[in-house]
């Protein structure tokens, strides 16, 4: 019996530890599992709000991505120029780039942010998707925070799309460290956040406490 109860107990950590490393209950989840809780007849399925096992979105380079971005803008890059960021970074941007019904500046369409190339079942699906809305508008007609809705502005935002500055080895260690990753050299959104990992916060890829994953590419 005793036995039977540290099993239990083990399997019961095991599960909580599995789930922090998941997307299954983070924001990232827009299903009936979602973070906030809420439910709004919404899929089960968790995996479908961004990759898709057929037909994905091939203008874009995500693996299988299944989020649309027909109608854009030019952003505004860091260096303040016009300019698109690198796909690893415009996967991101074609749900935070900040589509809402409060007035938001936005280079993404707003039915771009809303659909998806291929609906949740069997076979293309296509067409609007009934997601769970609550997951992000999780009282009815109140919206999420100001912080995931970056916009088309990127000038008040880490660089994203440029190149990891190696050659400044007064200012950037040789190559980061931590897990931080480049993207052909360069860093993106990716680079920082691990979006199937909330473990850290925010979908951070290590935890920040005195700027530790500011210190895994910069010196000072």
């Amino acid at each position: 019996m005793k036995n039977s109860k540290k099993i239990i107990i083990l399997l019961s950590l095991t599960s909580q530890i599995a789930w922090g490393l998941s997307i299954v209950g983070s924001k990232h989840d827009l299903s009936v599992t979602n973070f906030y809780g809420t439910y709004s007849g919404a899929t089960t399925e968790v995996c479908v709000f961004c990759h898709t096992p057929h037909a994905g979105n091939v203008g874009l380079d995500g693996p299988l991505w299944n989020r649309k971005i027909t109608d854009t803008t030019i952003f505004t890059l860091y260096e303040g120029t016009a300019g698109m960021p690198n796909n690893a970074s415009m996967v991101c941007l074609s749900c935070h780039d900040g589509v809402s019904g409060e007035g938001d500046e936005s280079a993404v369409a707003s039915f771009d942010t809303h659909n998806m190339v291929n609906n949740p079942g069997a076979g293309h699906q296509t067409g609007a998707l009934t997601p769970n809305c609550n997951a992000c508008h999780f009282s009815g007609d109140i919206y999420p925070g100001q912080e995931w809705r970056i916009g088309p502005n990127l000038t008040d935002d880490h660089p994203v799309s440029v190149l990891y500055r190696s050659d400044l080895l007064e200012d950037f260690l040789a190559s980061p460290t931590g897990g931080i990753k480049l993207y052909n050299g360069m860093v993106e959104c990716a680079s920082c956040h691990d979006v199937h990992n909330s473990q850290n916060g925010i979908f951070l890829r290590v935890p920040n406490d005195n700027s530790g994953l500011c210190k895994s590419c910069h010196i000072r």
